[in-house]
C-alpha cells in the first residue's frame, strides 16, 4: 500500500485519516547546529524545574546517534534504575514497530484499525518511563522520558541499535509508510497528555533533525555559542523553519556558556553583534526579538560547570542562591511563559541525590560518556584520566583494552566539537602516544587499537589537520598495514596511497608522490593478482578502478604543474580509457567513479587549446557536466563553470550549448540558488559569471526554439538570483560595484526580453540603469 503523508494533517490513501487534534500542552524542541553548546543540560533543568513545579512534563530523547539525555536524571535514580532507563524501548522501537505493522497490512480494515489505535494513542503509551513524581509548588507534578530505543531493535530477528539505526530511511518511512501520520499522532497525544513536552533534538539538518524542528514543535529554542559556525549554523537552520513553517513554529533564541563580564568580555560584545546580525539577516529574527531573547533566555557560564552530566541544583550548597540554578530559572519561565519557583529541597532527599552523584572511579561508561558533557571541563578531565593510564603503564599495570579504547573514542568525539580544539588535540595525541606506547611492548594486544585510533583520527578529526600531521598519520598507518595480507588491509592500503600522493602532489612534494604513486601501482597490482581467484563484491573492484583511475589524474596534475602540458593531456586520455575499458564500470553512478570523469574531463576542458582541440574540449566540458549532474553535486562545476562554459562557447555549436546549460542547470531548485550564492558574493564574480550568461543568451536569442526559451528563462532567473543576492549586501558592497552589476543585469534582461522571452517579474525588481545627473 502506498502512503500520501503531509506535516500537519496526514493522510493516507484509504478511507482512514488522521486528523490533527490540538492539546493544550506545548512541544519544545531544544536544538543545536553543533554538539557541546549545553542545550542537553539546558533542556533536563528545565524540565526538572517545570515538574518541580507541579507540571507534567515529558522529554523525548530524538538525538537518536548520540542520546544521552538520560544521564542527567541520573541523580534521582539508582544505578540499576538509570540502566533500565537508558535500554528501555524508544522512538527507533515505535517506528520500527509500526513500519513492520503498516507493512504487514493485507486489507484495508487492518490498516484502518493501526490508524485509529495511534489516533487515541495507544501505541506511544508503552514506550513512556517515568522519572519522577513529586509534590510540586502548585500540584502534584510528573517528570517522564521517552528514550531513543533499546540496545535490540525488532521483535523478529532483532537489530543491534546501531545497526537499525544505519539501516533505517527516513524517506522511505514517510513516502511508503504513513510517517507523517504517526509522528503526527505521537505529536497530539503528547499535547493531550502533557502540559510541556520537551524534545532533545539531533544536531546538524538531516532528517531527524528536521522532525525536531519543522514537524513535531510549536516552539525550537535554538541553542548556540558564540562562535561563526554556531552562529552561522543556527542562522540558516531558523530560515529553514520559516521558509518550511512560516509562522507556524516560534523560533527563540537561547545563547550559550556567556560572560558576565571580565576577560574576554569585549570579544564577546562582538560575537553577540554577529550573532544578532545573522539571525536578523538570515534568520529572520526581529531586531526587538532578538534583543529581548538575548536578554532573557541567556544562560551565563559558571565558574564550576559540572563536566559530567547533572542537573544544577544537585551542584548547589543552596539552589535558590546558585548561579547557574538561577539562569535555568530565568530560561524555564521566559521560554515557557509561567511563574517557576525554585522550590525547597528536602535535606535527605538531597542527600541521597548526590550520593548517587559521586563517582568512585573511571568507568567505561563513565569515560565514554564524557563526550556528552561540557567539552572544556571534559578535555580536563579526560587527560587526567590518559595521564593516569600513562602513569599504570609505566608501573607495568595491565591496562583493559575496552578502557584504553573508551579514552581513545572519547578523546576523538571531544575534539570532533571542542571550543578548544587544539587543545582537544593534544589531548588525543596524547591518548595515541599512550596506544603507541603500548604497541611496542605487546603489538598482538594493542596494534588492531592503534591501526583503529589511527584511522578514526584521519576520517572524524580531517579537517583540523595541517598537511603535514595528515602525512605523517597516513605514512604510520601504512607502516602498520604493510604486513597484512587480508582483502580489507590490502584496499585499506590502497586507499591511504591515494589520499597520500594527492596531498604530495598538492604540496609539490613531486618526487615523494611520484615514489608514492609507485607504491600505489605496486599493490594494485598485487591486489588484482589475489582477487583473480576471489569472488570480490562490485564494491571492490570499483575502489581498485577509482584509486588506478585516479593515479592518471594526479599524474596529470604532476605534468601540469611542471608545464609539460602534452603528458598531462596523455595522462587524463588514459584515466578516461581505463573507465571507459571497464564495461561494467563505464557507465557506473557510483559517487566516486563519476567524480573521477568529473575531474578527468574538465581538467581536459580547462587545459588550453595548444594540446587539445575547440571541438574536443567542448565535449570534455559536455561530459564533465554530465558526470556532475549524475553524481547530484554541484560544487566542483560552480567553482569551474566560468571556463567550462569558455570551452563550449568556443566552439560555436549551438547544440552543444543547449546540451552544456541542460546538464549545468538541470535541478533549477537547487542549482539555481547553489550557483546564485556562489557568484552573488562580490561583484567581479558576479560581472565574470553575468558576462557568461550573455554570451549563451546571444548564442541562444536567435534561435525562437521552446528549448531555447526554456533555457534563457533560467538564464533570466540567474541573473535577477544574483542581483537580489548583492542587493542584500549592500551594507559590505558599494553603491558603485553593486551599479555595475545592475547594469549587466539590465542589459542581460533585455536581450532575453527581445529574443521573445517575457520578464515576468514586477517592474520594481527589476534592476534600472543609474540615473545621470
Amino acid at each position: 500500500m502506498c502512503f500520501a503523508c503531509h506535516v500537519g494533517n496526514a493522510t493516507y490513501e484509504g478511507s482512514a485519516i488522521v486528523r490533527r487534534v490540538e492539546g493544550d500542552g506545548r512541544i519544545i524542541s531544544f536544538y543545536s547546529f553543533k554538539g557541546g553548546v549545553g542545550r542537553t543540560m539546558a533542556l533536563a533543568n528545565v524540565a526538572f524545574l517545570a515538574s518541580q513545579n507541579g507540571y507534567r512534563v515529558l522529554v523525548m530523547d530524538w538525538d537518536l546517534e548520540a542520546p544521552g539525555l538520560p544521564y542527567y536524571f541520573r541523580g534521582l535514580m539508582e544505578g540499576t534504575e538509570l540502566k533500565q532507563l537508558k535500554e528501555a524501548p524508544g522512538i527507533l522501537n515505535l517506528i520500527w514497530k509500526w513500519r513492520s505493522l503498516i507493512g504487514g497490512s493485507k486489507t484495508q480494515k487492518q490498516t484502518d484499525h493501526l490508524f485509529e489505535q495511534i489516533g487515541n494513542g495507544q501505541p506511544f503509551t508503552e514506550f513512556v518511563q517515568s522519572v519522577a513524581e513529586w509534590d510540586g509548588v502548585n500540584e502534584r507534578g510528573v517528570l517522564d522520558y521517552v528514550g531513543a530505543g533499546s540496545p535490540l531493535i525488532g521483535d523478529k530477528d532483532p537489530l543491534p541499535y546501531e545497526d537499525a539505526l544505519a539501516h533505517f530511511s527516513w524517506p522511505e518511512f514517510f513516502e511508503s509508510y504513513a510517517g507523517g501520520a504517526l509522528l503526527q499522532s505521537l505529536r497530539d497525544w503528547a499535547k493531550r497528555n502533557y502540559d510541556f513536552i520537551f524534545i532533545d533534538s539531533r544536531t546538524g539538518m538531516a532528517d531527524v533533525a528536521g522532525i525536531c524542528t519543522m514537524q513535531m514543535p510549536d516552539s525550537v529554542a535554538l541553542c548556540f555559542v558564540l562562535n561563526r559556525q554556531n552562529i552561522d549554523g543556527v542562522a540558516k537552520v531558523a530560515s529553514a523553519i520559516r521558509a518550511k513553517r512560516d509562522n507556524q513554529v516560534d523560533l527563540r533564541a537561547v545563547p550559550m556558556r556567556l560572560r558576565s563580564g571580565g576577560v574576554g568580555a569585549s570579544l564577546e560584545t562582538d560575537a553577540q553583534a554577529r550573532a544578532q546580525l545573522q539571525l536578523t539577516k538570515i534568520g529572520g529574527f526581529s531586531a526587538e526579538a532578538l534583543a529581548d531573547d538575548f536578554k532573557q533566555l541567556s544562560v551565563n557560564t559558571a565558574l564550576e560547570l559540572p563536566y559530567y552530566e547533572t542537573l544544577a541544583p544537585f551542584l548547589a550548597a543552596d539552589p535558590s542562591l546558585d548561579y547557574l540554578t538561577l539562569n535555568y530559572l530565568r530560561l524555564a519561565t521566559q521560554l515557557l511563559n509561567v511563574e517557576l519557583q525554585i522550590p525547597d529541597f528536602d535535606p535527605d532527599w538531597m542527600e541521597s541525590v548526590q550520593r548517587r552523584l559521586q563517582p568512585t572511579h573511571a568507568t567505561i561508561d563513565y569515560v565514554l560518556h564524557l563526550k556528552s558533557s561540557e567539552p572544556s571541563r571534559a578535555v580536563d578531565e579526560l587527560s587526567r584520566l590518559i595521564e593516569s593510564a600513562f602513569e599504570d603503564e609505566i608501573d607495568g599495570a595491565d591496562l583493559d583494552d575496552d578502557y584504553v579504547s573508551a579514552l581513545v573514542e572519547t578523546a576523538v568525539g571531544l575534539t570532533d566539537y571542542s571550543d578548544s580544539p587544539f587543545e582537544a588535540l593534544e589531548m588525543l595525541n596524547r591518548a595515541i602516544d599512550l596506544l603507541r606506547d603500548l604497541t611496542a611492548q605487546r603489538p598482538e594486544k594493542w596494534k588492531i587499537l592503534l591501526i583503529s585510533a589511527l584511522e578514526r583520527c584521519l576520517s572524524d578529526l580531517n579537517p583540523y589537520l595541517e598537511p603535514n600531521e595528515e602525512l605523517a598519520l597516513l605514512e604510520e598507518l601504512d607502516g602498520l598495514l604493510s604486513a597484512g595480507t587480508t582483502v580489507s588491509s590490502r584496499l585499506q592500503r590502497i586507499a591511504n596511497r591515494r589520499r597520500a600522493a594527492r596531498l604530495y602532489a598538492n604540496e609539490n612534494e613531486i618526487d615523494t608522490a611520484n615514489q608514492t604513486l609507485g607504491d600505489l601501482n605496486r599493490l594494485i597490482k598485487e591486489f588484482k593478482e589475489v582477487a583473480s581467484n576471489l569472488k570480490l563484491p562490485v564494491e571492490q573492484f570499483e575502489e581498485i578502478l577509482s584509486a588506478d583511475v585516479e593515479m592518471s589524474v594526479i599524474r596529470g596534475d604532476i605534468f601540469q604543474q611542471q608545464e609539460n602540458y602534452t603528458k598531462s593531456v596523455r595522462e587524463y586520455r588514459s584515466g578516461i580509457d581505463k573507465l571507459l575499458a571497464n564495461p561494467s564500470h563505464a557507465s557506473s553512478f557510483r559517487t566516486e567513479l563519476l567524480r573521477l570523469r568529473y575531474d578527468l574531463h574538465s581538467r581536459l576542458a580547462r587545459i588550453g587549446h595548444d594540446t587539445v582541440s575547440i571541438e574536443e574540449a567542448a565535449d570534455h566540458a559536455l561530459q564533465a557536466v554530465r558526470a556532475v549532474s549524475w553524481s547530484g553535486g554541484t560544487n566542483a562545476l560552480i567553482i569551474h563553470f566560468i571556463d567550462l562554459s569558455r570551452a563550449v562557447l568556443a566552439a560555436g555549436d549551438r547544440e552543444m550549448a543547449y546540451r552544456f546549460l541542460d546538464a549545468s542547470f538541470g535541478d533549477e531548485r537547487r542549482g539555481h540558488l547553489q550557483f546564485a550564492n556562489y557568484y552573488g558574493r562580490q561583484p567581479k564574480v558576479a560581472i565574470a559569471f553575468l558576462d557568461i550568461l550573455t554570451q549563451f543568451a546571444r548564442q541562444l536569442s536567435t534561435s525562437g526554439t521552446e528549448r531555447a526559451y526554456s533555457l534563457l528563462r533560467q538564464i533570466r532567473n540567474l541573473a535577477l538570483l544574483i542581483n537580489a543576492n548583492l542587493e542584500r549586501r549592500r551594507h559590505t558592497v558599494s553603491d558603485r560595484s553593486r551599479g555595475d552589476v545592475r547594469e549587466q543585469v539590465r542589459e542581460l534582461l533585455e536581450l532575453v526580453q527581445g529574443s521573445g522571452v517575457a520578464i515576468d517579474v514586477p517592474s520594481h525588481n527589476r534592476p534600472k540603469r543609474p540615473r545621470t545627473e
